[in-house]
Parts: C-alpha cells; sequence; structure tokens
C-alpha cells in the first residue's frame, strides 16, 4: 500500500519540467548565438571580398591608358557628340597581386571590422578580362559554442564580388570635374 501512495504521489514533478525548460532554453540561444555569428562573419567576409575587388579593379594599366589620348580638342568635341568613356583598363597582373594583399590584410587585422571567428580568408577564383575584376573567396568561421547534440564547431563560407572603373561624365580640367 505504501508504495501505490508513493507512486501517486506528485511531489517535486515540476522540477522535472523547469530543468527540461531550462535545457530547450540553454541549447536555443547558444543555437542563436552561433546562428548570429554565422550571419556577422558572412558580412565581414563579403565586405573582404568587395574591398578586394575594388582594390583590384583600381590598378591601371598606364601603357593601354595613355595610347592615343587626344588633343585639346577632343574633350569639347566627346562633349558635342555625346561620345561614350571607354572603360578604365586594369593591370591584371597587378590587380591579383592587390586583391591577395588585401584579404590577407583582412586576415590578419584585429579591427573591429573584422571578425575573430573567422579563420583565414582564402582567394578560390580571380577573374580579369581587363576592364573588370570578379574574385570569390572562402572562409572558415569558428562557432563560439558547438551546437547541441552534434560535433559541428565550424561553418564553411563563401563570398563573390565583381567591380568595374567607369570613367564619369563631364569636363575635367586639370583633374578637376568642372560640368
Amino acid at each position: 500500500m505504501k508504495r501505490a501512495s508513493q507512486l501517486r504521489d506528485e511531489t517535486g514533478s515540476l522540477s522535472i519540467v523547469i530543468i527540461g525548460f531550462f535545457v530547450v532554453t540553454v541549447a536555443s540561444l547558444m543555437v542563436m548565438t552561433d546562428i548570429a555569428t554565422v550571419m556577422v562573419a558572412k558580412r565581414s567576409l563579403t565586405q573582404a571580398t568587395e574591398a578586394a575587388a575594388m582594390r583590384g579593379v583600381h590598378t591601371l594599366n598606364r601603357q593601354s591608358y595613355y595610347i592615343g589620348k587626344g588633343t585639346m580638342a577632343t574633350t569639347p568635341l566627346a562633349l558635342i557628340n555625346k561620345r561614350e568613356h571607354p572603360a578604365i583598363p586594369i593591370d591584371c597582373n597587378q590587380a591579383v597581386l592587390d586583391v591577395m594583399l588585401e584579404l590577407h590584410n583582412w586576415s590578419t587585422d584585429s579591427s573591429s571590422m573584422k571578425r575573430q571567428e573567422l579563420q583565414g580568408i582564402v582567394l578560390t577564383d580571380f577573374l580579369c578580362d581587363g576592364t573588370s575584376v570578379e574574385i570569390s573567396t572562402y572562409a572558415t568561421v569558428k562557432f563560439p559554442f558547438i551546437v547541441p547534440l552534434t560535433s559541428q564547431n565550424s561553418a564553411h563560407l563563401y563570398a563573390k564580388a565583381a567591380s568595374t572603373n567607369q570613367v564619369q561624365e563631364g569636363f575635367y580640367l586639370f583633374g578637376v570635374r568642372l560640368h
């Protein structure tokens, strides 16, 4: 008889529910922290990729750029005829070096722009056609917490960016845009 009354006794059953909710809450917070870390690291990787593409596109191919430059009369004629400006030529050999240097700077920088969870940004693809640059990057992000019920402690992130340099319309006198 005593055992039957002990089995029907519900004393302490609420503590099991509270412990269960606590475990679920902590696990959810860990997963949300990991997701937020990945999202912020992805944005940081995207910024690094965009910065590297912009740096690569600013490598002027001087030999191609200064061939066939006009005289004092060509600029007014171009304005009157509304001639399209050609894209600024890029030195692709120097561009790949500048892109890699920019990615290296982002990988080793300790400023607030770079997420410390990102481990080494790697250039996976580089395309340069002489007027634009397109790059792809890869990085691994380390989670602050191991995802509950798994052994996953990192994720792989990919980013892609492209850029080109165009001459702005207008009349330039000694490097100052007048129109």
